[in-house]
């Protein structure tokens, strides 16, 4: 009798133990499963077209967003900074919405002499040193052409990558060249927010299949976080994994 009772304890114990295997091993499936299945959504995600950026840089020069050796200067105060991001940044100034077009005058860095911005500042006026490779008089962009920046009229803005891009007049924005013909126009759509942080979108964001805008930091966590449609129309983000 006490040997059977233990026998059938010890069968329900190797039972348990074996369902608890089973378990563990649908759990280990299932999560590398949804591993695979958010590698291959961010992937798809990344080769989505782009909304055309504005300019801009990231090197070791004087700070990490433009190459330049140049300073510049802002109305709302006296320092020089490295660009109006620096500016924006520090804590030595309360205005945090300088735009490069808002500065007025540059610092050459080679002599430190200090003159007005204007459309002949792409060089030092008493060095004669070139400060960027790139200048934008009206933009007041100072930076290298390692993206081939350019000014867009319509825009009214300095963007990257002219040899990959076009300006669209019914969306009034400049989109990847890949979406030239085949991207859902609406009236200056360029000015739409993003989807997800409802903030604007005309500086450059990620274009959704569905012609929908979003920044790239957003669609990246809206994968993360299990959204698989456009939060707008419900249109899928990408094409059903293959069988």
């Amino acid at each position: 009798m006490v040997e059977r009772v233990l026998r059938e304890r010890e069968e329900r114990e190797e039972f348990g133990r074996e369902i608890e295997r089973k378990e563990h091993e649908i759990r280990a499936e299932r999560a590398q499963k949804k591993r695979e299945r958010e590698a291959r959504e961010l992937e798809e995600a990344r080769g989505w077209p782009q909304q055309q950026e504005p300019v801009t840089g990231q090197s070791l020069w004087l700070c990490e967003h433009y190459q330049r050796h140049c300073r510049v200067r802002f109305p709302c105060c006296t320092n020089f900074y490295s660009c109006h991001r620096c500016h924006n940044n520090s804590k030595e100034c309360d205005n945090e919405e300088a735009k490069a077009s808002h500065a007025t005058h540059l610092k050459c860095s080679y002599c430190h002499h200090e003159q007005e911005i204007g459309e002949d500042s792409a060089k030092c006026r008493s060095c004669g040193a070139k400060v960027s490779a790139y200048f934008c008089g009206i933009c007041k962009h100072f930076t290298s052409i390692d993206k081939n920046p350019y000014h867009c009229e319509k825009c009214g803005i300095c963007r990257i990558h002219k040899d990959k891009s076009f300006h669209c007049d019914v969306c009034n924005v400049c989109l990847d060249k890949r979406l030239q013909g085949k991207h859902k126009c609406r009236p200056d759509s360029g000015h739409d927010e993003c989807c997800i942080c409802l903030e604007d979108a005309f500086s450059g964001c990620q274009i959704l299949p569905c012609s929908h805008k979003v920044h790239r930091e957003c669609a990246i966590a809206m994968i993360q976080n299990g959204i698989r449609t456009c939060p707008v129309c419900r249109h899928p983000l990408y094409s059903p994994a293959p069988e």
